[in-house]
């Protein structure tokens, strides 16, 4: 069925077998273009369901790019949230976006008339663009659904199956799915599920490209013989070649006439397909044309392979990177409008003195599993992403080399986070050391029954990695900024909870926990932050440190006094700001402004450990300074109401002023790390303005 005219049943647009194959190959342009444009995003699997988009929303689903809600259309549930640009570029060359102005957060902006929906698509991972790191049905046309947990998507289809046959139409539910995606438990319940209520218009779509992020699909967990596993819970399997259109739309057509049963087209695919220097690459998978606009790997590679020259020529690629930095400049714009101003610039690095070194606090965790990897009783859990975590440094201590007999204790899960939770259970019952972790989303919140009720009702002392914690990871979007997991952990019996301030804290935290008989969570960011510790700086798990700016020098570092806190002696400061995780060095950054602009003296507390909390550090620097400004890049009130409730316990009958600064009730949003933090209000100047206001 080609795109119609919804009101008239009349063909809007409809494409020959050639022109699908030339759109989709158009369509692998753009969507490398959007990547490079990005600077990040995920390559290979794009590429590799370009041609079953083009096929899908060209060609054969029953829609209405005009009408997007008419309530007959099919619905196509992209359960692969990571290839949102795939999906965009699909939904913008169907025609969905064809009246959208260009818009940051719903406002059209002025000065890019002219701009078609197409053309937009480039402005991918932009901070309020629309074009988010993974799908926000919220911002955009065509979208069923918001994305990027993997393994949930084909659940969403069932229901939406569900309502059709309850309303008596007869729309078909589409579902993608990746290979990898598999892995999750969450997928063969649905499965059974669709099966069991003979769900003939579920629809399920395989990109069984072959390959994860980890590597390829069956070395990390085996998953051969998907066809046999979807024939034995009764599902109609069809097979297709996913980069033949005749073949896709003959696949398409075949499962839309199964009756009385669910259907599934595995699509073989190539990794990458259209970019030779990508092709069945694994490092692709999360990469984008290393070389960006020009080179051997690059978007110009591409166009040359496509054989696209004509339809791409430099002049056109000029002109649509100028749309990017023409909107780029906006945004700084109104960015830097949020952020509350002092007579000169305190922002980090933008002077000569107070200088300060940036590092990915992830490596401290991976410092920590190099040498703790030495113990014959530590083991250490993937989920996937484990080098990006830097999980992957227990079996490569050197960074580079794997280690063998390391490796024998390392353990592949797979996506599959709740296994991968038990099966450390069952390690720590045995006397082992396990270290688990993935996105603090998945490691702390899509497996927290098992956190719950296997780890901490058992008391079996796991360690857990809560990585790329915050809205500081970035251009990925809400789906992966994990903004709620001081509250989920710190709630449980038995957890503790460390939220280290640098790479360098990070390491030690890690290293403390690995020792202590409880569980244990360890959330840290991803980019790089502020370093604002050094190895002799006083750590002791479970005991804030006091940080004391003292007067400016060169190295930010070196400006700051830091003791254990129960060995600090008061100062009769105005005020305290508790923070913890990045949040610190933006704490001790408002102390430097409260000094130098108001001569107000600001006790800054690092509370690393947030389970157990140093109530007696907080309690006194309530009672001493009367002002307590909390700090943390989580929902506000997860730290902030720990350290409010022990200023409520131990300060009967004082009063105490105190605000918190956290993410204010909401969910994240793609852009770049520092444009979050300063639009969420997390920075010193917020910091800093807030405790202005405190104090009168």
């Amino acid at each position: 069925m080609p795109i119609i005219d919804s009101a008239t049943g009349s063909v809007s647009r409809d494409y020959t077998i050639e022109q699908l194959q030339q759109r989709a190959d158009e369509m692998r342009v753009w969507n490398t273009l959007s990547l490079v444009a990005a600077g990040s995003g995920h390559l290979g699997g794009t590429l590799s369901i370009m041609d079953i988009a083009a096929a899908l929303y060209l060609k054969h689903i029953h829609h209405d790019p005009k009408a997007p809600d008419w309530e007959d259309r099919d619905r196509v549930f992209w359960s692969v949230g990571h290839k949102a640009p795939a999906l965009y570029v699909a939904l913008a060359m169907a025609g969905y976006f064809d009246d959208r102005p260009v818009s940051y957060h719903g406002e059209p902006l002025q000065g890019f008339e002219g701009v078609s929906g197409l053309e937009q698509t480039v402005l991918l991972r932009r901070l309020g663009s629309g074009f988010e790191g993974h799908p926000n049905r919220l911002k955009l046309q065509g979208l069923e659904a918001s994305s990027g947990s993997l393994g949930q998507g084909l659940g969403i289809a069932c229901g939406s199956a569900l309502h059709a046959r309850m309303a008596g139409k007869d729309y078909t539910c589409y579902c993608i799915m990746g290979d990898g995606e598999h892995d999750e438990g969450s997928v063969w319940e649905s499965v059974m599920f669709a099966a069991h209520h003979r769900l003939d218009n579920v629809v399920v779509i395989i990109d069984d490209n072959g390959m994860q992020i980890d590597g390829r699909a069956d070395d990390v967990m085996h998953k051969h013989l998907l066809a046999e596993k979807y024939t034995a819970f009764d599902w109609k399997v069809i097979r297709c070649d996913g980069h033949d259109m005749a073949d896709i739309l003959r696949a398409l057509a075949e499962a839309d006439a199964v009756e009385g049963q669910p259907a599934v087209i595995i699509a073989a695919t190539v990794k990458g397909k259209g970019a030779p220097f990508a092709e069945d690459v694994v490092a692709y998978h999360g990469l984008i044309p290393k070389d960006g606009r020009s080179g051997g790997e690059s978007l110009e590679t591409v166009i040359a392979h496509l054989g696209l020259e004509e339809v791409f020529p430099p002049e056109r690629i000029d002109r649509l990177l100028g749309i990017v930095e023409r909107y780029q400049a906006e945004v700084d714009r109104r960015v830097d409008a949020l952020v509350p101003k002092f007579p000169r610039d305190y922002w980090w690095n933008s002077a000569d003195d107070m200088q300060v070194k940036m590092d990915a606090t992830r490596n401290g965790f991976g410092d920590a599993l190099a040498d703790l990897g030495c113990e014959d009783d530590v083991c250490a859990l993937g989920a996937d992403i484990t080098s990006s975590i830097r999980m992957d440094r227990f079996y490569k201590p050197d960074g580079k080399t794997d280690d063998p007999e390391r490796l024998k204790r390392f353990f592949s899960c797979g996506i599959a986070e709740a296994t991968m939770t038990t099966v450390a259970a069952g390690l720590a019952k045995e006397g082992r050391v396990p270290f688990g972790g993935s996105y603090g989303v998945f490691s702390t919140g899509r497996n927290w029954d098992q956190l719950r009720t296997t780890i901490a009702y058992n008391q079996f002392p796991v360690k857990m990695a809560d990585a790329h914690g915050g809205i500081s990871v970035g251009p990925d979007g809400a789906t992966h900024q994990s903004l709620e997991e001081i509250s989920l952990i710190t709630i449980l019996p038995n957890f503790i909870m460390g939220v280290p301030a640098d790479s360098v804290q990070t390491e030690k935290v890690t290293r403390a926990v690995a020792i202590r008989p409880e569980p244990a969570v360890i959330r840290y960011a991803r980019e790089a932050t502020p370093v604002v510790t050094t190895a002799d700086t006083p750590f002791e798990f479970g005991v804030a440190n006091v940080i004391r700016f003292r007067q400016a020098a060169s190295q930010f570092i070196d400006a700051f006094e830091q003791v254990l806190a129960p060995d600090y002696t008061d100062e009769s400061e105005d005020l305290t700001i508790a923070a913890c995780g990045p949040m610190v060095p933006e704490a001790m950054r408002a102390a430097y402004i409260l000094k130098q602009e108001f001569g107000i003296e600001t006790r800054v507390l690092d509370v690393h450990t947030v389970k157990p909390l140093d109530e007696a550090s907080i309690v006194r620097a309530a009672l001493e300074t009367g002002v307590v400004v909390t700090a943390e890049e989580h929902q506000v009130g997860g730290f902030g109401n720990l350290v409010a409730g022990a200023i409520c316990r131990g300060c009967l009958g004082r009063p105490v002023r105190v605000a918190m600064i956290g993410v204010q009730d909401k969910f994240g949003d793609s852009g770049q790390p520092w444009e979050l933090v300063k639009s969420f209000g997390l920075t010193a100047e917020h910091i800093a303005a807030r405790a202005k206001e405190l104090l009168g």
